[in-house]
């Protein structure tokens, strides 16, 4: 789970770095405003972004065709396989070992973030991302609620 937040981490620290001078342009022209409102109000609001940052990120469906445990990795991981259609297939590293079995996941229509800078994670190379919600510690993979073929763009 620390292997996604993390990469979620760094995702947001690139998204922050492409939109500094907007950030600076925005925090300037509502300094006045954001003193007037209630701060902690503010603080529970997630920090937003440009919709045009937003439309860069590549959401398609991928399938799981093959799954393995990442045996180097310090916690419990899998190496997935995707098809993605059009765009061949893929490995992503996944810390979702512990909330899936492999046999759940073999044909599963999953979401990812198909344009992600690709990255070494536990020794591996990891093509992409796949989203999933976390509450409590426990997760759950985002999937298409009807059949998409592998590829489908997501937006």
């Amino acid at each position: 789970m620390d292997d996604i937040d993390s990469l979620m981490d760094e995702m947001r620290e690139r998204e922050l770095k492409d939109n500094v001078e907007l950030k600076v342009n925005q925090q300037d022209s509502s300094a006045s405003q954001a003193d007037s409102d209630n701060s902690a109000s503010n603080e529970l609001q997630p920090e937003r972004i440009a919709f045009d940052v937003f439309a860069s990120v590549d959401l398609r469906v991928a399938k799981i065709i093959d799954v393995e445990d990442h045996e180097s990795a310090r916690k419990p991981m899998y190496k997935l396989r995707l098809d993605l259609g059009e765009l061949g297939t893929r490995n992503i590293i996944a810390g979702i070992k512990a909330h899936y079995s492999k046999d759940e996941l073999i044909g599963k229509s999953i979401v990812v973030v198909a344009n992600l800078q690709a990255r070494k994670i536990a020794g591996l190379l990891s093509d992409g991302m796949l989203l999933a919600a976390e509450d409590g510690g426990d997760i759950a993979l985002i999937v298409p609620d009807r059949d998409f073929a592998p590829g489908s763009k997501i937006g």
